[in-house]
């Protein structure tokens, strides 16, 4: 009597499902009627050790179960999803402690969206704060442009300096600044002057460590007034900040059309005015002239004695010389000033 399949047929299998509690019984998936198709479904795979899930319930048998005839494997390996799948990501997440479980970040309805939290990211190398945080995750994974790696996205970086996904805009122009070591024993970079909230705010910033500390009225100036961008252009990202002048003429058009050059060399403002504000000024008559002013004269305003203009380039300027030191130029032959 013939109590068993295998009784007259050869496991086509080679003994893969003695182990099931029906001991690889035929019948469980086939029928007398004819071998194909298997009567093994979705519901029965959902008993073994590999239940069928998400997108995986659509799959064919063959996508994973490779027809090989009688060499057929049914038992694979699935202790992994690279097992199957095609690691993504290049190995950059074969180490510890990742060691490629897909599913840390991915599920089986969908590679994408990715599972990986924003919280997630705050424990990992590179936290994300202020504006970071607001940025899509593609903005800075983003395909690789090294050749033997192309379309591979990065996830991992050779360092976390600003410059790795930001253009230096400067030109190199604070490079000594940025490659200081900062707290925590890294780099500076661009956060030697700007901060994470925004790329205008410089905080980070002192003019006073430069060698132009800004004083009085020049604690107001906006920066492109003195750091001129190239090209006539707004942005301050391409000026030139080392070219800025440091002399006043350097900025400011000589208000006296050249009256007090000796030999040809401007006499420096700062001789006169100081950086709080043009007026009043600080010359003093009595040490700089042949004319010092006693008695009233010390009340007596500026241009009630210096009188002269003269065209400069269009414009009118006072010229403080020549001005005549006799009491009759002033006061006339009585005595008394015209203005009088």
């Amino acid at each position: 009597a013939f109590q068993k399949c295998s009784d007259c047929h050869r496991d086509i299998h080679g003994g893969q499902f003695l182990k099931r509690a029906d001991a690889g019984q035929c019948s469980s998936c086939h029928t007398v009627e004819g071998f194909k198709p298997a009567k093994f479904g979705l519901a029965e795979h959902k008993t073994t050790a590999y239940p069928l899930e998400g997108k995986h319930a659509a799959l064919k048998c063959d996508s994973c179960h490779i027809p090989a005839g009688a060499a057929t494997l049914y038992r694979i390996k699935f202790g992994q999803c690279v097992d199957c799948h095609k690691d993504a990501h290049g190995g950059q997440f074969a180490a510890a402690p990742n060691l490629n479980r897909c599913e840390g970040c991915h599920t089986v309805h969908g590679f994408q969206p990715s599972t990986f939290t924003l919280a997630r990211h705050q424990a990992s190398k590179f936290p994300l704060h202020e504006s970071h945080m607001a940025v899509a995750c593609n903005e800075c994974h983003r395909p690789s442009d090294e050749p033997a790696a192309a379309k591979l996205v990065r996830f991992r970086f050779g360092d976390n300096s600003c410059t790795q996904c930001h253009q230096d805009p400067h030109g190199g122009q604070f490079r000594e600044r940025m490659i200081a070591v900062g707290t925590g024993g890294k780099a500076k970079g661009c956060e030697a002057c700007h901060s994470l909230k925004s790329w205008k705010e410089l905080s980070s910033f002192d003019h006073a460590a430069t060698k132009f500390p800004l004083l009085g009225s020049h604690r107001a100036v906006a920066c492109a007034d003195c750091h001129r961008p190239a090209n006539m252009e707004v942005s301050l990202a391409k000026a030139d900040f080392r070219s800025a002048p440091t002399e006043c003429e350097g900025c400011h058009k000589d208000p006296h059309g050249g009256q007090f050059k000796l030999a040809g060399v401007a006499e420096r403002c700062a001789s006169c005015h100081n950086t709080n504000k043009w007026r009043p000024s600080l010359f003093d008559h009595d040490r700089r002239t042949k004319f010092p002013l006693q008695g009233v004269h010390k009340n007596v305003a500026c241009e009630r004695c210096h009188t002269g203009t003269r065209l400069v380039n269009g414009a009118k300027v006072l010229f403080y010389k020549p001005t005549p030191v006799e009491c009759a130029s002033c006061h006339g032959a009585n005595g008394k000033s015209s203005s009088d």
